[in-house]
C-alpha cells in the first residue's frame, strides 16, 4: 500500500517502529507503532513542531496526561507514556480495535435510538469519572469517541483536549471541527463548568439520533450565532420515527444557561434511556450487556499507569519486527481495524518525566492473552483478528444488572448422614414399643374379662369345681379331709363341725 506523501510509516522515532499512518491533524500525526524493546502495539501521537515548541502546550500535555493516567475507568483510552524524543513530544496509547463515531454516521447514517443510547450511556460513565476528579473533557465530539466491533466505547484526548481552547491553538485552527459541540459559555466570559461537556453530549447523541449535528454551517460566526440565540432543534422533527420524548431530553441537555441543564452527563444518559419505549430499552440493555461481556473474559487489566522516562534514541534492528499489517479501515485517532495486535502494557511506577536522564529497565513483553471472535454489528469493517484483545473491562458493576450466577453445589456432610440414620433407628424402636404396649394392654384386657366371666358363675362353679378335684384323691385322703379319720385330741368334732373351705386344691381352716 502506498503511503501518504510525508508519511514515517517504516521508519523509526526512538523504540516504537511507525507500522502506518491512523490519521492526521493540526496537532500532528498518529500512528499505529510497535514498541520494539517491550513488544506491545500501541498508538502513538507525533506532535507538531509547533505545539512541541510551545511552552504552554507542553506544561498542559504534562499535566492532562497525568489525569488521564489516573482516571480508572474503562470507557477512557488510557496514556500509557508521554515525553520527547529527538525534540518532538508524544503520547503513547492504548490502541483500539474499530472505529469512531464520526467515520460509523457518516458511512452508515443514524443510528437507531436503543443503540444511540448505549452509546451515550458508557460516554456519560467516563464523563462522569472525569468530572468527578476535576477533570472536564472540553472536546467533546464523534471524533474522540471510539466504537468497537462489539458497541464498547471509548472517550479519548483527554490530554490535548483542553489545550485545544487555548487562544494560540485556536489561531491554528484546531478548534473549528469542534465548534459545532460547543456550549455558548465557551464563546463569552462566563465561568466555564463541567455542564459544557453536557451541553456537547447533547449534541452528540442529537447527531446519534439525525445523523448531523444540532447547527450546520461551514462558517465559525455562523455557529457561534447559533449556540447563543438560536431555538434548540427538535429531532423528531428530523427524524419522525424518533419518540418525541427526545425533544426534551435535548432541549435540557442544550439548554442556553448551564444551571437550566442536566446535574451530570448521567442523568442525560439516564433521561435518554427513559425517553425510549419499553421494548427499545431492553435493547438497549442488551447492547450494554453484550459489549460489557465482550470485554469482561479474561481480559482484566492492570489500571493505567503513566511512564515518566526517556527512551533510548537507537533500539535492536530487527527486534520483535513483524510484516506490516493490512489496509486502513479507519481514520480513528488511535484506531486499528487491520490485523495488528495491541497489547496492553503493564504498569508502570511514577516518577520523573520523559525528558528526565534515568529510565528504569524494560519489563519484558506481555503475553498475547486467548480471544474469541464477535460478530461484527456493522459492514464494511475488517473482522477481528484472532489474537486482538478486547476491550477493557468495567472496574465496577455495569450500568444494567446482570443474572444471578449459578449457585455451586454444596458439598455432602458425613454427620448428617450419620444423624438421620441414627434418628430412623430410634423412631423403629419407638414404633416396635408402640406395638407391643398394645398387644399387652389387649392381652390384659382379655384376661380381665375372663377372670370377671368366672367370678360371675358364683361359689357353685368352684365348688363343683373342687367336687370334681377331689374325687380323684386317694379313699385315705379324702377320708381324712372329710373329718372320717381326724383325731379327738385335734378337736375336731365331725364333720358338721365347721367345715373346711378348700378353694382351688388350697385347705383353709
Amino acid at each position: 500500500m502506498s503511503e501518504a506523501p510525508g508519511s514515517r510509516a517504516g521508519s523509526m522515532f526512538g523504540p516504537y517502529r511507525l507500522i502506518r499512518p491512523l490519521g492526521r491533524g493540526g496537532m500532528g500525526e498518529v500512528y499505529e507503532a510497535e514498541h520494539t524493546v517491550k513488544g506491545w502495539t500501541v498508538a502513538v501521537k507525533l506532535m507538531s513542531e509547533i505545539l512541541t515548541s510551545d511552552p504552554v502546550f507542553r506544561e498542559r500535555m504534562k499535566r492532562e496526561a497525568r489525569i488521564t493516567g489516573r482516571l480508572q475507568e474503562p470507557h477512557v483510552v488510557p496514556i500509557h507514556d508521554y515525553g520527547e524524543i529527538d525534540g518532538q513530544m508524544f503520547l503513547e496509547m492504548r490502541l483500539i480495535e474499530g472505529t469512531d463515531l464520526d467515520t460509523m454516521l457518516k458511512r452508515f447514517g443514524p443510528l437507531p435510538a436503543p443503540r444511540a443510547v448505549a452509546i451515550i450511556t458508557q460516554i456519560a460513565s467516563a464523563l462522569d469519572a472525569a468530572h468527578a476528579d476535576d477533570v472536564m473533557h472540553r472536546d467533546v465530539k464523534p471524533p474522540n469517541i471510539l466504537i468497537t466491533r462489539d458497541d464498547f466505547a471509548y472517550l479519548v484526548d483527554f490530554g490535548i483536549a483542553n489545550a485545544a481552547t487555548d487562544e494560540k491553538l485556536t489561531q491554528m485552527g484546531t478548534a473549528v471541527g469542534t465548534w459545532k459541540y460547543m456550549a455558548p459559555e465557551r464563546f463569552t466570559n462566563d465561568n466555564v463548568t463541567h455542564h459544557a461537556d453536557i451541553y456537547a453530549l447533547a449534541c452528540v447523541l442529537y447527531e446519534c439520533l439525525t445523523g448531523n449535528p444540532p447547527y450546520q454551517s461551514d462558517s465559525a460566526g455562523m455557529l457561534i450565532s447559533a449556540h447563543m440565540i438560536e431555538p434548540i432543534p427538535r429531532p423528531s422533527a428530523v427524524r419522525p420515527d424518533i419518540p418525541k420524548a427526545f425533544d426534551a431530553v435535548i432541549a435540557r441537555g442544550m439548554a442556553k444557561r448551564p444551571a437550566d441543564r442536566y446535574a451530570s452527563t448521567g442523568d442525560l444518559a439516564q433521561a435518554a434511556h427513559q425517553a425510549l419505549s419499553a421494548p427499545e430499552q431492553n435493547q438497549a440493555e442488551t447492547i450494554l450487556r453484550r459489549s460489557q461481556e465482550a470485554a469482561l473474559p479474561g481480559h482484566l487489566a492492570e489500571p493505567p499507569t503513566i511512564e515518566h522516562a526517556r527512551w533510548p534514541r537507537s533500539a535492536p534492528a530487527g527486534a520483535g519486527r513483524r510484516p506490516p499489517p493490512g489496509p486502513i479501515h479507519s481514520s480513528g485517532p488511535i484506531l486499528s481495524s487491520g490485523p495488528s495486535v495491541p497489547m496492553r502494557p503493564p504498569a508502570a511506577p511514577a516518577g520523573q518525566p520523559s525528558w528526565s536522564p534515568s529510565r528504569p529497565p524494560f519489563p519484558p513483553a506481555v503475553p498475547k492473552p486467548p480471544q474469541r471472535p464477535a460478530p461484527s454489528p456493522w459492514g464494511g469493517v475488517a473482522p477481528r483478528s484472532p489474537g486482538a484483545p478486547l476491550p477493557q473491562p468495567f472496574a465496577s458493576d455495569p450500568a444494567w444488572n446482570r443474572g444471578r450466577p449459578p449457585v455451586p453445589p454444596r458439598p455432602r456432610n458425613p454427620w448428617a448422614i450419620v444423624s438421620a440414620i441414627a434418628v430412623a433407628i430410634l423412631l423403629l424402636i419407638l414404633i416396635a414399643i408402640g406395638l407391643w404396649a398394645a398387644t399387652k394392654d389387649d392381652d390384659n384386657a382379655r384376661a380381665t374379662g375372663q377372670q370377671r366371666a368366672t367370678t360371675g358363675t358364683g361359689e357353685t362353679t368352684i365348688a363343683g369345681a373342687c367336687a370334681a378335684a377331689t374325687t380323684s384323691w386317694p379313699p385315705a385322703v379324702r377320708a381324712r379331709l372329710n373329718g372320717t379319720d381326724m383325731p379327738a385330741a385335734n378337736g375336731y368334732t365331725g364333720p358338721d363341725d365347721k367345715a373346711l373351705t378348700m378353694t382351688f386344691g388350697v385347705v383353709v381352716k
